[in-house]
Parts: C-alpha cells; structure tokens; sequence
C-alpha cells in the first residue's frame, strides 16, 4: 500500500486521533494484595485501620511517670521495673500509667543493677510517644486511582488492613505475525526465509508496561486467511498487533486489510524509522499494524503500543530521563519527518558527545549497544557537529 506524505500523521497527531475514537471499555477485578504488585487501581483505596490501636513508644526505652520528674530528676537508686517504670521498645504498648518514654541510649544500670540516667540527659514530658492513629487512621486515603502498585504500596496498603483489592483488568494485546518468509525461533533460518523475532520482544514489552500478551502463530501473507485471524484477535483482545505487510510491496495486504473494515483509518507516520505503521479502530478496538523490521516494530511499540495501554489504564506515560549531549559529526535528515539516531554515548570532562549508529552496523549492535535515542523533530534539516542537542536515555 502505497505510502503518502500528505495523508500522513505525527506521532502525537495519531495517538491523538486513536484515543479519540477508541469507545475505551476497562473492566476491573477483585485481587489479593499478594498479587498486586505492578497493578493499577481501579479506585481509591482507604485504610479499615487505626494504628496504633492505642498509644505506643516511637524508640526502644523505659515509660515512665511524668509526675515523678515534677521537681526534676528523681532518685532512681529504689526504682523498681514494673513499679516506677516499665519497658517500653518501639511498637510496644505498655500500662497507661506511664505518658512518657525515654530512649535506651539516656539510661543505663549500675553494678547494683539500679536504674540511672546518663550526664545531661534532661526530661521531656510526654516524649516518644506515638498517640493513637498516629502511624495510620481508619478512613485514610492511601492509594489513588489509577496509580501503578509499587512494594512500597502493598506495606502501605497491607498496613490499612487491605488483603484484597479492586484493579483495572490488564488489557489483552493480541500479536498476530505475518509473513510467507518467516519461520519461529528456534529453527535454523533456509535460502528466503527469516526468523520471527519481534514476537518475543513485543510480549516482553507488553508484560512490562502491565499487558496480557497473546502471540498467535505465523499467518501467511493470504488476505482470506489474514482476515480470519483478524476477526478471531478482535473478539479476544482489548488491542490488536499486526507485524508485516505494511509497506509497499506484493504482498503487503495488512494495511489494505485495516483500511477496508475500519471505522477510523490512519496509514503513515511522520517519523523515521517506521513510517509505515497504520492506525485502525475497528470493532471498536485499536488495531495498530507494526512495520517487519525490528528497529520500526520497536519504535512503533516505543510510542504506539505504549501510549495505548497507558490510555487504557488512564495513567500518564513516564518519560524517559534525558540529557544534553554534544554531535561528534553533522546529521542530515528530510525535515518533513521526525527521526530516530540511536546513540553511543562517551562520558567528558565537560559533558557528554553522542555518536549517531550507522544503518551500516548489525541489528545487534544498533539495538544493544545504543545508550540514548536522539528523536530530531520535524521541520529541521540538519545539525552541525559540536551541536548540543537533548538525547532520551535508553
């Protein structure tokens, strides 16, 4: 399907365009607090506990009363333990006769084994001491909606007295490759085909970002047969991911597939690589078509896929941390797209210089030796050495 600069859309522009018209239907469950981590909240979430249920020490100490220090320190040489003081550690409650607790490091035991304070400590009435409700309140919002669930969360939550809670049900992504070339993993590639790598990566991607991936097997580049297999993702899947056929050769009949049953239809983005990528709601569901080649199907992931499951979840994207970096050598680009250099990155004395990767160097070079994405943007045509530009750290 031939592509065309005119009907083309940004990146921004067509997430925009997919969030508008997708009719977004989110379904919850009810989970143990064991197995949310990573989680998203379907509502906000209150604690059922008071703690302290009543007053307890803030340290590890001795309570006492503050009315034996009325007249400043009193003689301990006949204090008894139990009597006119009690352990009293951190957490502990101890009898409400005593309000005040003073921290081990202030105290210590003579040979006789008699109570005595160290020099200069001085009394505080009513120290250490933490009231009740003090650490957690009954009715105390700890999570918000829509927040993913971090360990910390689940201590918080486990604290309020939560053992189970309401989530957003993870969106099911459908990944349906295509292709007569390709051949799965694992089998030793022949004269005209090639493996079918970018399953695994997009499943690891979709399970990181809170996804439920389901990889169907190869399709072959039949439109009959392609259709079927569209029909079957759409009635099991949130999202569909079609890889392949996207581009402009004989038998690139994804995109052509998209544009006939869908309600909403894009072909085309402004960046490069993966300019090919379309967009499609269809059935009311988004239907993205990934271009093959692994880098395009990682940048359209990188954005597409990524600003889709975040939409669904109605969580904001995370940024990625970015830095400024110096060119080592001048780039040219068409300033009607926005492009991808992936970068090797080299620490100086005064900053950081940034080598873009060569479309001359191996898939496993560029993806796994690139430390930070430089995404030049639409409208400039070049960039001089020694310019500093800001870089996306990978």
């Amino acid at each position: 399907m031939d592509f065309s600069i005119d009907q083309a859309v940004t990146r921004e522009e067509a997430l925009k365009l997919l969030f508008q018209y997708w009719p977004l239907e989110v379904k919850t469950e009810l989970i143990p607090l064991q197995q949310a981590l990573g989680r998203i909240t379907a509502q906000k979430v209150y604690s059922r506990n008071s703690l302290p249920v009543c007053r307890c020490s803030q340290a590890d100490g001795i309570a006492v009363r503050s009315a034996d220090f009325s007249a400043g320190l009193p003689d301990t040489s006949g204090w008894l333990k139990g009597q006119e003081y009690v352990q009293a550690d951190t957490g502990d409650d101890f009898d409400d006769a005593f309000d005040t607790v003073i921290q081990v490091e202030d105290i210590y035991y003579n040979q006789d084994g008699q109570l005595c304070f160290v020099q200069d400590f001085e009394f505080s009435q009513g120290s250490l001491i933490r009231e009740k409700g003090g650490m957690i309140k009954e009715g105390e919002l700890l999570v918000e909606a829509h927040v993913r669930l971090t360990p910390v969360h689940l201590a918080v939550l486990a604290l309020g007295g939560i053992y189970q809670l309401e989530v957003v049900k993870k969106p099911k992504v459908v990944y349906i490759p295509t292709g007569n070339e390709l051949i799965s993993a694992g089998i030793k590639p022949e004269r005209g085909q090639n493996v079918e790598s970018n399953g695994l990566m997009v499943a690891a991607f979709l399970q990181e970002w809170g996804a439920e991936p389901i990889c169907y097997p190869i399709i072959r580049d039949k439109p009959v047969e392609l259709e079927q297999t569209l029909d079957l993702a759409l009635a099991a899947a949130d999202i569909v991911l079609i890889n392949g056929g996207s581009s402009k050769g004989s038998e690139d009949f994804n995109a052509q597939l998209l544009q006939k049953r869908a309600s909403f239809f894009r072909h085309g983005i402004k960046a490069v690589p993966g300019r090919p990528v379309a967009v499609a709601i269809i059935a009311g569901k988004p239907v993205i078509n990934l271009p093959g080649p692994i880098i395009a199907t990682f940048l359209a992931m990188d954005w597409c896929v990524f600003g889709l499951v975040h939409h669904y979840y109605s969580i904001a994207a995370p940024l990625r941390p970015k830095i400024k970096v110096k060119l080592e050598k001048p780039l040219q680009k068409n300033p009607e797209f926005e492009f991808y250099y992936r970068l090797l990155i080299t620490k100086q004395d005064d900053g950081y210089t940034a080598r873009p990767i060569g479309f001359d160097k191996s898939i496993p070079y560029s993806l796994l030796q690139a430390k930070a994405l430089f995404i030049a943007p639409i409208g400039v045509a070049e960039y001089q050495a020694g310019e500093e530009v800001e870089a996306e750290l990978l």
